[in-house]
C-alpha cells in the first residue's frame, strides 16, 4: 500500500479534536530530543510537525511519497533549516548515518508487512551510529479491538509484544512512552506518577497508542511528560455528560424505588384493612355463636337479654 493513498494526513485548521491534540502532543514529546540535531521526519504529510521539529533541531528534512503535498509544505513551511523531498519510506533517499533523529509518526501501521521491515532496515542505515528513532503506532489491543472498531487505511497493526520484537530487530534499546486520553490526553512512563493528575500511567498494553524511543548506544535527554500533558473543553465535555447520563441514572432509579415503595405501602394498607375486616367479622361470629348457646341452654335468659336490648 502506498503512503499517499493513506487518507490520513493531519491538516491544521481542518483536523480538530482528538487527533490535532494527540499530534501535536507526539511532536511536542519528540521536539524534547531534536536540539541540535539533524532530523528526518519520514512520512511528513503536510509538514506541521517537521516545522515544530525545526524549532529545536539544526536541520529537518520532511520525506513524502505525495508530490503535491511535499511542494505544498515547502510553500507553507520550508525555509533554511526546513526541507522537503519526495521518496519513499521504503527506499530512504539519503546516504548511510547522516541523521541524528528520525521521526515516525502513525506511518508504519499504514503499509504492509514487507514494506514496515524495509522502512525499518532504512531507519537504522540512515541513521548515525548513537542515532535515536522516536516512533508512534496504535496499540491494536486498545485503539481497534477494545472497540470492535476497523481502520479502513491500516494495513498491518501492532500488538505491544509485536511492537517490541519489530523494533528489536534493529535496535538494542528500546523505551516505550504511553499516549492515551483520560480526564485530559496524556503522554507517560507506565506507572510514572503524573504530578497533575493523581494516578499512574497506564501500561503500553493498556494505551490507545505507543511511542517508541530506540537507540544502540548513546545517551537521551531527560523527557519531560508532564509538561505534555494537555487538558481542553471537548474532554471536560464528555467528562460532564458521563456525570449527566450518571446522574440521570441515579434519579431514573429513585424514582423507580420510590414507586416500588409507594406500592408496597399501598399493599400494605389493603392487607390491614382485610385483617380488620376479618377480625371484625370472626367478632360478629363469635357473637352470633354465643347468642345461639345461650338460646338453646336458657332460652328464657335469652329472651329477656333480647327484649331489653330492644328497649
Amino acid at each position: 500500500m502506498r503512503e499517499d493513498n493513506t487518507g490520513e494526513r493531519f491538516l491544521p485548521g481542518k483536523c480538530g479534536g482528538e487527533i490535532a491534540i494527540e499530534h501535536y502532543q507526539r511532536y511536542r514529546f519528540a521536539m524534547q530530543m531534536v536540539k541540535g540535531k539533524k532530523v528526518l521526519d519520514a512520512a511528513c504529510g503536510e509538514g506541521y510537525g517537521s516545522q515544530l521539529l525545526a524549532r529545536e533541531a539544526d536541520s529537518v528534512t520532511g520525506l513524502d511519497l505525495n508530490e503535491k503535498v511535499v511542494e505544498q509544505a515547502r510553500q507553507k513551511y520550508g525555509n533554511d533549516r526546513l526541507l522537503f523531498r519526495v521518496g519513499s519510506i521504503e527506499a530512504l533517499p539519503f546516504e548511510d548515518q547522516c541523521f541524528d533523529v528520525v521521526v515516525s509518526c502513525e506511518t508504519i501501521e499504514h503499509v504492509e508487512e514487507e514494506i514496515q521491515n524495509r522502512f525499518l532496515k532504512e531507519i537504522r542505515r540512515v541513521l548515525k551510529r548513537d542515532g535515536i528513532l522516536i516512533m508512534s503506532t496504535p496499540n491494536k489491543a486498545v485503539y481497534t479491538d477494545l472497540v470492535k472498531g476497523q481502520n479502513r487505511f491500516h494495513v498491518k497493526e501492532f500488538y505491544v509484544t509485536e511492537y517490541r520484537e519489530f523494533l528489536h530487530r534493529y535496535f538494542d534499546k528500546i523505551e516505550l512512552f504511553c499516549q492515551y486520553p483520560d480526564l485530559g490526553y496524556f503522554i507517560s512512563r507506565e506507572g510514572e506518577k503524573i504530578p497533575v493528575y493523581d494516578k499512574k500511567g497506564k501500561s503500553p498494553e493498556k494505551s490507545r497508542y505507543v511511542i517508541a524511543v530506540c537507540r544502540d548506544s548513546g545517551q537521551i535527554r531527560q523527557i519531560n511528560t508532564e509538561g505534555l500533558t494537555v487538558f481542553e473543553d471537548h474532554m471536560y465535555y464528555e467528562l460532564n455528560r458521563a456525570v449527566h447520563e450518571k446522574e440521570q441514572e441515579i434519579r431514573n432509579l429513585k424514582t423507580e424505588a420510590e414507586a416500588f415503595q409507594r406500592q408496597l405501602e399501598q399493599g400494605i394498607c389493603e392487607q390491614k384493612e382485610y385483617i380488620e375486616k376479618l377480625e371484625r367479622d370472626l367478632f360478629a361470629a363469635k357473637e352470633a355463636y354465643e347468642g345461639l348457646s345461650m338460646m338453646l341452654k336458657h332460652p328464657l335468659r335469652y329472651l329477656m337479654k333480647r327484649m331489653k336490648r330492644v328497649k
